[in-house]
């Protein structure tokens, strides 16, 4: 018997190995560790003999949020793993019951599936509720899950045992039933959040708060951040999950002309207390009011000038392709304007983003700063950027210091500029 690799027992072997591993990866999810809904098909089955009625939950994890286009592809796999950790934990507190099914609808998705047997005790919330209210309570804490603020896409449907009707069938129409309910609600909620934003721009519902950006060597500041306060109620439960609806719809440049309105309209007096930093997303860059025209207006009324404005834009965006972002920018740096990234080392950065925009100054991400005073592997870091910061002719703003040791280890690392509550504890109006 030979055991060439063409042929033989070990060929055999690994021949049915492969394709057994094949199989595998279309029913068991290999992030996760979860199976797909078509390996659970027949427990389900059973479940439903045994029970006679099973609900059906539906989770969509990315729908809602736009997680991954935020976080790219590598964070954004973490957070689903870290959900599917949710549920997993909530299995082990017997949040969800040992005859509970948890799935994927498919391999390598983010929309997850619960079937739920009946109650066995009567409460005044169904099983539904409670494993909701559960799983959103824990979503939080899903360590580096990057999913604080998440709305899940929620869809529910519940399948009987019929005599008359094929069980599989059944199941997968409940399944079906419970993702068209999600898509509604999404969309209920997707109209009602833009209804809401364009009330906000039609009464300019917003206001304007200044952070200080100071030498860290002597406290001297020498800018202020304007920042976005809603100045009514909101459904919106941060101005980060605001700014972030609004770069989905069609509203978002007049929702940043308001903010950025808002913002010059407050600053007189600041002009002489420094720079003011704007914030600005890549389409509102583009936006020709800030040559000429409506922005100098805007500005003369305040006493201030371009030459006294930092646009300051999020390095998450992938400015390549923005066709009109190069030549806005040189626009924008022709009148005057300085230009400063934002967020750096929060996941997102691109040496080609860097390249595009030859920023004057560089904000390095709260989560390289805080406790750098203990870290020596974000010492290494930051004190790499401030090096690459250099040779680009940019300066340098820490965002987020809050203790003295932090300050300290910045100073020592070379870092010139910084914010956070270490110099103001509250906003200034």
């Amino acid at each position: 018997m030979r055991d060439s690799l063409g042929a033989g027992p070990h060929a055999d072997y690994f021949r049915l190995r492969t394709e057994w591993l094949r199989f595998k990866s279309h029913l068991v999810d290999g992030l996760t560790g979860l199976p797909a809904l078509a390996a659970v098909v027949e427990d389900v089955r059973r479940l439903l003999e045994s029970e006679r009625s099973v609900e059906v939950l539906y989770l969509d994890l990315g729908r809602s949020g736009r997680h991954e286009t935020k976080l790219g592809w590598a964070a954004y796999d973490e957070a689903v793993r870290g959900f599917a950790g949710v549920l997993r934990a909530l299995s082990e507190s017997k949040a969800l019951a040992a005859r509970d099914i948890v799935c994927l609808h498919t391999v390598r998705s983010d929309r997850f599936l619960l079937f739920l047997g009946p109650e066995e005790h009567p409460a005044a919330r169904s099983r539904r509720e409670r494993v909701l209210a559960a799983i959103q309570s824990a979503l939080p804490a899903a360590a580096g899950s990057g999913l604080r603020g998440a709305r899940l896409a929620v869809g529910h449907a519940r399948v009987s045992a019929h005599p008359m009707a094929r069980t599989e069938r059944a199941i997968h129409q409940a399944v079906a039933d419970a993702i068209l309910m999600s898509l509604e609600a999404h969309e209920n909620v997707e109209m009602a959040r833009h209804e809401e934003l364009a009330g906000l721009v039609k009464g300019g519902a917003v206001r304007a708060v200044f952070h200080p950006i100071v030498q860290l060597a002597d406290g001297v500041v020498i800018g202020h951040e304007a920042l976005t306060r809603v100045a009514r109620p909101s459904s919106f439960d941060s101005v980060e999950e605001l700014f972030a609806f609004a770069e989905s719809t069609d509203l978002l440049v007049d929702f940043e002309r308001l903010c950025r309105s808002v913002a010059v309209h407050a600053a007189p007096g600041r002009g002489a207390r420094g720079l003011l930093f704007l914030n600005a997303s890549v389409r509102a860059a583009e936006d020709p009011e800030w040559i000429g025209g409506p922005m100098e207006a805007l500005l003369a009324g305040s006493g201030l000038a371009p030459t006294d404005v930092v646009v300051e834009i999020t390095e998450r965006v992938t400015v390549a392709r923005r066709v009109g972002f190069p030549e806005a920018l040189r626009k924008l740096k022709a009148q005057g304007y300085r230009v400063a990234i934002d967020d750096m080392g929060a996941g997102h950065a691109s040496l080609q983003a860097l390249a595009a925009i030859e920023p004057d100054f560089l904000k390095f991400d709260v989560s390289l700063v805080r406790d750098i005073d203990g870290s020596s592997i974000k010492q290494s870091l930051l004190e790499t950027l401030r090096t690459l910061a250099e040779k680009m002719r940019a300066r340098v703003i820490a965002e987020g210091i809050e203790r003295e040791g932090e300050r300290a280890t910045l100073l020592g690392l070379g870092i010139e500029l910084g914010q956070g509550f270490l110099f103001h504890r509250e906003d200034l109006p």
